[in-house]
């Protein structure tokens, strides 16, 4: 049982990071605009299968895949109304007009994505893990750090941060609003397409592939607390250690425990784990 736990943790561990990846999307676009992107799962897809033609069908290694697949969804997205509730429907209609395009481009069927890093098991202890999973985990981890050290060390970072804060106030110190917005729905984009890069060697990159691990990183956001990195990153670890565990008592467990796990925290912190506390005035 410890070795099945232990086994447990690790792959937990490879796709929590993942979620934790894409959850650091939401942050970006809730902060910035209040609104949430949920095609966030489809853009995984997107870039997992954009990563397959670049690596397998044009045989261009695996870093340009990777770097291919970002910049395919990091595009100019137009934003007329991208601070109301029509830019929120509109993210799903993106999402099905994505699914849609993917099915009639690569066809409906799983294609298997090599890992570029083999498949022979790297033992950690009584366990064993493929390298493409410790190299999800180091990825994502390292991503999202690096995200955060744009938005606190970088000049538009900092801009992007200013418009969180106070939208009016940036704009009267002479920072573009509707850019940093757009910039903030190409960065979460951007996020989800490396990850279905990241973890499609483990998987397979299909049209469908990106709706179950949207919404959970949607449940990692949420438990963490939606503007809290740090927390989003400690939930979508938490939320991928969680259905390991569980999946070992029973694989019918292993859906259901995310959201169950959601309800429990929000009863107890509206906020999530590591959210901001709001104080009303009476």
């Amino acid at each position: 049982m410890l070795v099945k736990l232990w086994q447990a943790l690790l792959s937990g561990l490879s796709v929590g990071s993942v979620y934790a990846l894409i959850a650091q999307g939401y942050y970006v676009t809730f902060i910035t605009t209040g609104a949430l992107n949920f095609g966030q799962g489809d853009f995984l897809m997107i870039g997992a299968l954009f990563g397959v033609t670049c690596y397998v069908t044009l045989g261009l290694p695996y870093a340009i895949a990777i770097v291919g697949a970002v910049a395919l969804l990091a595009i100019r997205t137009t934003l007329r109304h991208a601070l109301s509730l029509s830019w929120v429907l509109s993210t799903v209609a993106v999402s099905i007009i994505l699914k849609n395009a993917a099915v009639q481009i690569w066809g409906p069927e799983q294609i298997k994505f090599p890992s570029p890093f083999g498949d022979k098991v790297i033992h950690i202890g009584p366990a064993g893990i493929f390298p493409q999973e410790l190299f999800i985990i180091f990825g994502s981890i390292g991503t999202v750090l690096l995200v955060q050290f744009f938005l606190k060390r970088a000049v538009l970072g900092k801009a992007l941060t200013a418009v969180a804060y106070n939208r009016k106030a940036a704009a009267v110190m002479g920072i573009n609003v509707q850019r940093m917005v757009v910039l903030a729905f190409v960065l979460s984009s951007a996020l989800a397409g490396l990850g279905g890069v990241l973890i499609a060697p483990i998987t397979f990159a299909w049209a469908y592939m990106g709706t179950v691990p949207g919404i959970k990183a949607f449940a990692a956001a949420i438990i963490g607390g939606l503007e809290n990195p740090i927390g989003i990153l400690i939930g979508g670890l938490a939320v991928g250690v969680l259905e390991q565990f569980f999946g070992i008592i029973n694989s019918n467990l292993k859906e259901g425990i995310t959201f169950l796990f959601v309800l429990l925290i929000l009863a107890v912190r509206p906020t999530g784990l590591m959210g901001r506390k709001e104080i009303e005035k009476v």
